[in-house]
């Protein structure tokens, strides 16, 4: 299996193998966190020998027993005499001089430059440790770069000295990914989120805890039950910590022995409020970083502690604490109460559990929110009363977009029998499994509705929902038939569902190329009507705006959205921050299209979650390809493309594909890039608005970078014949630069200018340095310097941070003389203003620098600012802008983007 997580850890680590010099490094982690793990990848990405030299507790008592594995390990013919001879005067030297008799052996070996990597190091002899820590000081003449692993480095030991890397717990959404790779086939992914959780980060402690759960547990049919039983690693982990503060309660007696007993305590509840408890005790117990407090309320900060804890109790024990602290928190924290009578009244109150569940998602305490839903799925039964109870968590679950665990309440409650509250599932169902990348199925509503039943009005505005999931998947058909059948419900509707049915038809409407103008919607976009409109609707309205590639009118749109502030649920701004990078994307913005991703990502749900949403994936790979990250970014869209949840979505399919076709087109791997852009085009060919998938245009320039130009005109001819009969300026700017690459020879120069010409200051930057770049692949040699500066600065313009080189001149040109049936639009003579002149070559500009101001030009080939160019080579700012200064007068450069040009 894949080291999932601790990337940096691993390179930091293998960078010892690179430095000039012998080098020693000590790696901290507590059992469980994956230190053999970390040296597994180690041992697999470094270059050099590596010798691994595995511990046996058992040999601890037996002195220079790891002085032995080591010397062992290595390979040479003079190890075995080094052994003996430290062995026989182990008893009668004196500790420095048997350090350096130690040292002078390992010198005397003949080895390469090799990698030790020690596992366990602190269980190895005494004597042993201080010798190899020694040794790691002083690794000159050895040809030895030594990685040793440990649990803890006490201050008074040998260790204390040397370079130390700290292996943290895992982030939640690294945590979650993790639980992924290990689950069966079948695990809900809403239970994995809570295993993550309640193993701290603790990669051994979570592979536990999937070998002691129940199948029926990990699939969400069964109940967990919380905290979690201890592992062997987690009462390891424990351990090391109850030894501290034990060992400060038998010093420092009273005051260390009452802050154990509140910790004690305070291991029974998820979370409590500090009213009632012993404020000092508590104080004292997060000064030594064992609770947490959050302004009122305290909890013990690492699960696994607290899980030690709560089980090396008795059940008496236990159910005596829960009583007094049910009876102590009655009036001042009612929701722990709930939580502690369930442990002792012979009926629980499953309903109180549950309601007090609701109160600490809005809180913002989900995990605490877990546990007393789990408990009431492990002692209710199961009656409307309490599954209606489940409902209002699980929605207040989705308004926080946990939507994982949203997932795994609603795959423990079955259907309701009053129609308002099955309604209401069938609501966040459907919501849930859009917003998770999902096939909205939405059987339910295949049956038909009575307006006369007291649910109409709720399942009409279920149907105006589901319309416009359909809409956002480009299903506009089925779309069209659920807002009929919402029409047909009549006075039942409601205006929130009349709103609702209203936006998804702009939606439809913008998808089919036919949205009205902003002046005949909603009063003209006025602010005091969209300001009256929900939060969803106005979504909807500014998706189809833009769509319609109304940029600035939907910028404004979902600017209201997210102003709205906490009167927004979190699923609906964080809705409006990813359709607004997307806007940003679409325009050609990749400034303020970067600006929007990390303002999104930065207040989103976990990114573990969120690459599991193809739709919101898309973004991600942008960011990256932008920043110069290519695999990265094809790496995301390939993951989506895997699962099996995305192959039903043939919008979503057909958008990722389109997405992997474009990075690959612009990296230069032509062919990969067509084979992408075809299966795109093969999926979302009943789309018959261009602008919405936008892979026509790609899919041209591929088809004639590899002179396959009869495929090149056809798929011409079907952008021309989709842009006239659903026209726009993308479809205008695009057309006319496939035209240009797929012209005759009598038409081609005329239709080059026109593909320029057509070009308006407000117009998309990056599709003008597309259109540069694309004419630049099938220019002549004379011609490719000059518009690959262009296409340069224009990508520049538009914020792309990372340098393109300009394509290579491989296309197969039409031959002279061959007739086309695509005629290229009128003729404009005037030359392309503001074009840049012929260049020198390449390798004459590189030899005219000194080697510092190579250097600096390297760093702006590979999209470095300015600040970060001083950085990377250890100069200053101003120094950096100087050595531009003589770069430009040297090589004639006029720009940054125009220096670029001239290297690529």
């Amino acid at each position: 299996m894949a080291l999932t997580g601790r990337r940096l850890e691993v390179d930091r680590i293998a960078t010892l193998a690179v430095l000039p010099r012998e080098s020693a490094m000590v790696v901290v982690g507590d059992p469980g966190s994956g230190r053999s793990s970390v040296l597994d990848a180690v041992a697999d990405r470094v270059s050099l020998p590596v010798v691994r030299v595995g511990v046996n507790g058992s040999e601890s008592r037996w002195p220079l027993a790891g002085v032995t594995s080591l010397f062992t390990a290595l390979d040479d013919p003079r190890a075995t005499a080094h052994i003996a001879h430290l062995l026989q005067a182990g008893g009668a030297t004196s500790g420095l001089a048997a350090a350096h008799d130690f040292l002078e052996a390992v010198q005397t070996l003949t080895l390469p430059p090799t990698v030790v990597l020690i596992d366990d190091l602190d269980r190895m002899d005494r004597e042993s440790q201080e010798l190899i820590a020694f040794l790691a000081g002083r690794l000159a003449g050895t040809a030895l770069r030594l990685v040793a692993t440990v649990r803890t480095v006490p201050s008074d030991g040998p260790l204390t000295a040397l370079p130390v890397l700290r292996l943290e717990p895992l982030a939640a959404d690294v945590s979650l990914a993790l639980a992924r790779s290990m689950a069966p086939e079948g695990a809900n992914d809403g239970v994995l989120a809570i295993l993550a959780d309640a193993t701290g980060g603790n990669p051994g402690a979570l592979r536990e805890q999937f070998d002691m759960l129940s199948t029926a547990q990990l699939t969400g049919t069964e109940p967990l039950v919380l905290p979690l039983r201890p592992t062997a690693t987690t009462e390891a982990i424990a351990a090391l910590t109850l030894d501290v503060v034990e060992g400060a309660a038998d010093t420092d007696t009273d005051d260390a022995g009452r802050g154990l007993d509140v910790l004690a305590r305070l291991s029974l509840v998820p979370v409590a409020r500090t009213t009632g408890w012993d404020r000092d005790a508590v104080d004292d117990l997060a000064d030594a970083g064992l609770v947490v407090v959050r302004g009122q309320t305290v909890t013990v900060r690492d699960p696994l502690l607290r899980s030690t804890l709560y089980w090396r109790m008795s059940a008496r024990t236990r159910r005596t604490l829960h009583r007094e602290l049910a009876a102590a928190s009655a009036e001042a924290d009612p929701r722990a109460a709930a939580w502690h009578r369930s442990f002792v009244d012979d009926v629980p109150d499953v309903v109180a559990l549950l309601d007090a569940a609701a109160g600490y998602v809005a809180d913002g305490a989900p995990h605490a929110a877990v546990a007393l839903a789990e408990r009431a799925l492990h002692v209710g039964s199961g009656g409307e009363d309490e599954r209606t109870a489940l409902l209002a968590v699980t929605e207040a679950l989705f308004a926080q977009r946990q939507l994982g665990l949203a997932a795994r309440y609603l795959t423990a409650m079955r259907p309701f029998r009053r129609g308002s509250d099955e309604v209401r599932r069938l609501r966040v169902l459907y919501s849930v499994q859009y917003l998770r990348g999902e096939t909205v199925h939405a059987d339910e509503l295949l049956v038909p509705v009575d307006a006369e039943a007291p649910e109409a009005p709720a399942t009409a505005g279920l149907l105006a929902m589901v319309a416009s999931f359909r809409a956002e998947t480009w299903d506009l058909e089925q779309a069209r038939d659920l807002l009929a059948r919402v029409e047909q419900l009549g006075s039942v509707v409601t205006p929130h569902t009349a709103e609702i049915a209203g936006a998804v038809q702009c939606l439809v409407a913008a998808l089919d190329g036919s949205l009205p103008a902003d002046t005949e919607l909603y009063d003209g976009l006025s602010t005091a009507r969209l300001m009256a409109m929900s939060d969803p609707a106005l979504l909807l309205v500014a998706h189809a705006l833009s769509l319609a590639e109304r940029y600035r009118s939907a910028r404004r749109v979902f600017a209201l959205v997210v102003a709205r502030g906490q009167d927004t649920e979190a699923v609906w701004v964080e809705g409006a921050r990813y359709l607004s990078a997307e806007n940003e994307l679409r325009s050609g913005n990749f400034r303020q299209a970067l600006r929007a991703i990390d303002a999104w990502e930065a207040g989103s749900a976990l990114s573990a979650q969120r690459l599991r949403e193809p739709s919101r994936a898309v973004a991600v790979a942008w960011r990256h390809f932008a920043e110069g990250r290519s695999l990265e970014a094809l790496e995301v869209v390939d993951r989506c493309l895997a699962l099996r949840s995305t192959v039903l979505l043939w919008g979503t399919t057909a958008r990722l594909h389109a997405l992997r076709g474009r990075v690959l087109l612009l990296d230069g791997r032509v062919d990969e890039a067509v084979t992408a852009l075809e299966a795109a085009d093969a999926v979302g060919r009943s789309l018959r608005n261009p602008t919405v998938l936008r892979h026509l245009g790609d899919l041209v320039e591929g088809y004639v970078r590899l002179g396959r130009i009869d495929d090149a005109r056809n798929a011409t001819a079907r952008l021309a014949a989709d842009h006239h009969a659903r026209p726009s300026r993308w479809g205008a700017l695009v057309l006319a630069r496939s035209l240009a690459l797929v012209a005759d020879d009598a038409t081609r120069e005329t239709a080059r200018r026109r593909a320029l010409e057509l070009f308006q200051p407000h117009d998309s930057q990056y599709e003008r340095a597309r259109t540069f770049a694309a004419l630049t692949a099938v220019g002549t040699d004379a011609e490719r310097p000059r518009l690959g500066a262009a296409a340069a600065a224009a990508y520049e313009a538009a914020g792309l941070r990372r340098p393109l080189a300009t394509p290579a001149p491989t296309a197969v040109m039409p031959a002279f003389g061959v007739p086309t049936s695509l005629r290229s639009g009128p003729v404009l003579s005037a030359p392309v203003p503001g074009s840049p002149r012929s260049a020198p070559d390449a390798s004459v500009v590189l030899t005219q620098l000194t080697a510092e101001e190579r250097a600096v030009v390297q760093k702006v080939t590979e999209g470095y600012r300015n600040r970060e160019i001083a950085s990377s080579l250890f100069m200053s700012q101003r120094t950096v802008e100087l050595r531009l200064t003589q770069i430009y007068r040297k090589v004639g450069a006029r720009s940054r983007s125009h220096l670029v040009a001239l290297l690529t």
